[in-house]
Formats: C-alpha cells, sequence, structure tokens
C-alpha cells in the first residue's frame, strides 16, 4: 500500500496536479481495496477519499485501506460540492480526472461546481494505469492463482466435449467448472466456439451451434480470484483431423513458443509482435492483425499493450498475455495463448494447460 501511494504521489506530481479523480474500479480498487461500483474517489498524497452513495458507504468502511468515507447525494450534498469541500480542506487547485472513463455529463456537472472555487480539472491518460502494468508479489500471488483455477477448470471440461454438444453447453459447464475450483467469477465472457466460428477471434456462443467431428473447439476463458485475472486460448479438433488443419495447428504453436522466447526485460513487444506474425505468414498462413499480447490484472485487458506499430519495453513483474492466431474465414481458427509474468531473467508461464494439439 506504501509503495502504491508513494508512486502514485510522484506520478500526480509529474502530470502537475495535486490530486486526481478515479472513476475507473480497478483503480480505486489498486489503490484503496475497494471492490464496489458507482462510486467516486479522490486520491493524493495528501490523503485518499472515497465518495460513495448509501449503497456503498459500509463496504468503504469495510474495505478501503486508508480512505475517508464521504457521503453524497440527497440528503447529502452532490458530487460536486463534496470534491469543492475536500480541494478547500486540503488546498487542491488542480485536480485530474480520468479521461478515457469519465461520462460528458460527470465531468460538466463537476467542473462546473469546481471553476466557482477556481479549481482547474485538468484530464490525464494511464496515469494509474502505468503504475499497475508493474505487478507487486501480492498480486502476482492472486494472478497466479487465477491461472491455477483456470486450468484445473479446463482439465474437467474434456469430459464434456462430445459430438452433439453445443457451444453454449460447453462454455455453461466451464464457467461452472471456473466457480467450483473457486474463482470468484469469471474473467470475462467465456467464449466457445466451433467449426468455422472460430475463424472470428470474438463471438458469442451459441445455443444452436452443435460440434461435429472435424470441427475446431476454440476455448477463450479466465479465472477471477481476488479481484485479479487469468487468460487462456486453447484450441482442439473433435474427432477427426486433416493435414491442413494439423499443418495450421503446428504453426500456430510454433508461433506461440517462438514468440513467447522473446519475453524478458528488456524485450520490445513491437518484436515480439513481429516474430509470431512472420512464423504464420512464411508457412502461407494469413497472420493475426491484432496486437499479439495484453497486459493481465484488475481488468482483462490493461497496460502494457504488445503491437505492432508501438515500442513497448517490459520490465520485470509485468503480467501479459501472448496470444498469436491463424484466421480462413469459413474454415475456421486457431489460437493459443498463455498469461505470462516477465521476471527478472526471462519469464515465467502461469498457465500450464498442455499446448500439444489433442483430438477429442
Amino acid at each position: 500500500m506504501k509503495d502504491r501511494q508513494a508512486q502514485l504521489t510522484e506520478a500526480l506530481a509529474k502530470s502537475g496536479v495535486d490530486a486526481i479523480l478515479l472513476t475507473k474500479q480497478a483503480n480505486q480498487r489498486y489503490i484503496e481495496g475497494f471492490p464496489g461500483n458507482d462510486c467516486y474517489m479522490i486520491a493524493s498524497g495528501r490523503g485518499n477519499f472515497l465518495i460513495a452513495d448509501s449503497r456503498y458507504t459500509e463496504l468503504g468502511d469495510m474495505t478501503c485501506r486508508s480512505a475517508k468515507i464521504l457521503p453524497h447525494r440527497p440528503p447529502h450534498p452532490p458530487l460536486g460540492e463534496v470534491i469543492a469541500q475536500i480541494s478547500r480542506t486540503y488546498g487542491f487547485s488542480r485536480i485530474g480526472f480520468e479521461r478515457n472513463d469519465i461520462t460528458w455529463g460527470e465531468h460538466e456537472a463537476i467542473s462546473e461546481r469546481l471553476s466557482a472555487d477556481g479549481i482547474v480539472m485538468v484530464p490525464v491518460a494511464s496515469l494509474m494505469e502505468s503504475i499497475r502494468a508493474k505487478k507487486d508479489t501480492e498480486e502476482i500471488e492472486k494472478i497466479s492463482n487465477a491461472c491455477r483455477i483456470a486450468d484445473l477448470a479446463l482439465k474437467d471440461l474434456i469430459r464434456f466435449v462430445k459430438p452433439g454438444v453445443t457451444e453454449l453447453g460447453l462454455k455453461t459447464e466451464l464457467d461452472y467448472s471456473l466457480k467450483k475450483h473457486g474463482a470468484e467469477d469469471v474473467s470475462f465472457d467465456t467464449m466457445v466456439l466451433f467449426g468455422a466460428r472460430a475463424s472470428q477471434p470474438h463471438a458469442d456462443s451459441r445455443a444452436d451451434v452443435k460440434l461435429c467431428d472435424g470441427d475446431f473447439i476454440l476455448i477463450d476463458y479466465g479465472a477471477a480470484s481476488d479481484g485479479y485475472r487469468s487468460d487462456t486460448t486453447r484450441t482442439f479438433i473433435c474427432g477427426h483431423a486433416s493435414d491442413q488443419q494439423k499443418l495450421a495447428y503446428e504453426t500456430a504453436l510454433k508461433s506461440q513458443i517462438e514468440s513467447l522466447s522473446l519475453v524478458a526485460p528488456g524485450a520490445n513487444g513491437r518484436d515480439i509482435n513481429g516474430c509470431a506474425r512472420g512464423i504464420i505468414q512464411d508457412a502461407g498462413f494469413p497472420a493475426f492483425e491484432y496486437g499479439i499480447g495484453h497486459g493481465v490484472g484488475l481488468e482483462i485487458h490493461e497496460e502494457p499493450f504488445l503491437r505492432q506499430n508501438t515500442d513497448v519495453i517490459l520490465e520485470p513483474g509485468m503480467v501479459l498475455t501472448v496470444e498469436p492466431g491463424i484466421y480462413k474465414p469459413g474454415w475456421g481458427g486457431i489460437r493459443i495463448e498463455d498469461t505470462v509474468l516477465v521476471t527478472e531473467d526471462g519469464h515465467e508461464v502461469l498457465t500450464l494447460f498442455p499446448k500439444e494439439l489433442v483430438i477429442l
């Protein structure tokens, strides 16, 4: 907590603001441990303040590490007035706000009230996200536990995979298995896709799509544990695999393993992305167009983002995915994804479910 607060104080000084209005739930949880929603937080080097209505004041008292809990909404003062009172008391003249996580209406109401006291609202981007990109020991333990739960759940799921099962049916079994093994929730909306539908990197599982012999089975899922998340994708084939399917899988696996081997302190995400894409293209398959990886933590997609057009230098403590894929509309798709910790001398794969081609 002290280290996080110190990093926040330093980041605020570099941004030229006295405090920041946190509207993103993940950032509130990171700095104070608060797991609620629809609340606001003023964070600063002079103290933190959770501004909540009556639904969350008790939860704030129970979970916040140090923040003072301040009520708003009738019969209490409106949000803008509460922030103004804090600013007058602590001498805040410039308050940052999370430009990508506040509505226009919220900003308008707050800024109008603050401007009456000469207080300026300053847009900031990724201030908290940059701090959160490197995980501490406690966070790594929680992510590792989420990965362990995910591995166990997928192992349980295999016995339900048989011709005739539906995408939605298999997804439901997996979601149940995650919670049975200790997940508080799923990391995101679990994705189970069969056959040609596996060519869609993101799609909803359907109740009217049944598994047939020769189909791809693409499963993208994760567990949430104590607020932290995992992210895994595995691809299987039902019954019998064609030579083209086997070649595509071997290519995707080589792409994932060789790009994963580059993950280490000082590595550039652009180079990792380029390695994976080059292997797929050299084999004659269409390369994925999304970034090869993203950070994982309190959110399923967070800093750092590994993309082909961006330089991102990896540091110890970062947790990210490596997830190349091959997608051919009308034919199907293969994605292999792991959650990975950047260590002092390389990396550690946290999702351990086997990656060799399995025909179910």
